[in-house]
């Protein structure tokens, strides 16, 4: 039976493996931005979190490039896969990989490579440079250190977005932030047959907390250390996966308090007289073959004297 699906939006990055039937991958590539630091790059990073870049520079530093303004860039044939020039592991497992002039995916099961996605923009005032360095960050963004004659220029990439609907639901409907219980619970529901048996439980994070009133806060909450979790059929006969985050940190200590979601909530709440509070939370995660969605779930946070 068809899942029924309303409420929530879920966008799903689609990547294409290396594995017979995968589909290209149709990325939107920004115009070439030239990097203008002193020295040359030689290695970009990109941190798995923040997604924010930084390179290592032929002085053995690490800076964070510095961007001038984007140039015209023009598409060229891509070329062949291996030579391999550098490779850097993405969201759900995926390996990305480049070569000289050339972008693409590598299968470690099969030892093989696809190269099929949209190739970048190279800058059309400096064709015939090589690709040198590639990163990645959490939200599968690539960064390709392009080595023209006469600079260097960062490539940038946004992966291909699909948008579609899905149902999160958080337990309880209810926070009452001066309770001290061990976890909070999510559901997710995939839309249309997306299995949730795929869906990667170590990449669900919740990544944003919005409370009526207050400045949204990013975060970065993972499921709680421990906590069982399990693909389950609810009552209405539709199959969600079902995971817990920190309610409260009760082992104490700092450690936890950032995935604490009560320590949170108090933090972006100073202030906050008695009442009932509406919270949106942003929910991302992985599947197992590549796919990245997110969605929203809502519930009160209660206040039951003026917090500090």
């Amino acid at each position: 039976m068809k899942k029924i699906v309303t409420a929530a939006v879920v966008v799903f990055v689609l990547f294409a493996l290396s594995v017979p039937g995968a589909m290209a991958q149709t990325w939107t590539w920004s115009d070439p931005a030239p990097y203008t630091g002193t020295n040359p790059l030689v290695e970009l990073a990109a941190d798995s979190v923040t997604g924010n870049l930084y390179a290592i520079d032929n002085t053995g530093e690490i800076v964070i490039p510095a961007l001038g303004t984007a140039v015209a860039g023009v598409v060229v044939a891509g070329g062949t896969l291996p030579p391999v020039n550098d490779m850097a592991a993405g969201p759900g497992g995926i390996f990305y990989v480049i070569g000289a002039t050339v972008v693409g995916t590598w299968d470690p099961a099969t030892n093989g490579y696809d190269t099929a996605m949209t190739q970048p923009f190279i800058p059309s005032i400096d064709v015939g440079g090589v690709f040198k360095s590639l990163a990645v960050d959490s939200d599968g963004m690539l960064y390709i250190l392009y080595n023209g004659a006469d600079g260097q220029y960062i490539l940038t990439g946004t992966p291909p977005v699909i948008a579609d609907e899905a149902i999160i639901k958080f337990s309880p409907r209810t926070l009452n932030l001066s309770s001290k219980g061990n976890w909070v619970s999510v559901r997710i529901q995939l839309p249309g047959d997306l299995d949730e048996n795929l869906i990667d439980v170590n990449s669900v994070r919740i990544s944003e907390i919005a409370v009526d009133g207050f400045t949204p806060k990013p975060v970065e909450i993972y499921p709680a250390p421990g906590a069982p979790w399990k693909v389950e059929t609810n009552d209405a006969g539709v199959v969600v996966l079902k995971v817990k985050f920190i309610r409260y940190n009760k082992k104490g200590g700092t450690a936890l308090d950032e995935q604490s979601l009560t320590y949170q909530l108090q933090s972006i709440m100073a202030g906050a007289n008695k009442g009932k509070y509406p919270v949106t939370l942003t929910i991302e995660g992985m599947l197992t073959t590549g796919e990245w969605f997110t969605g929203t779930a809502t519930f009160n946070a209660n206040v039951t004297k003026k917090m500090k």
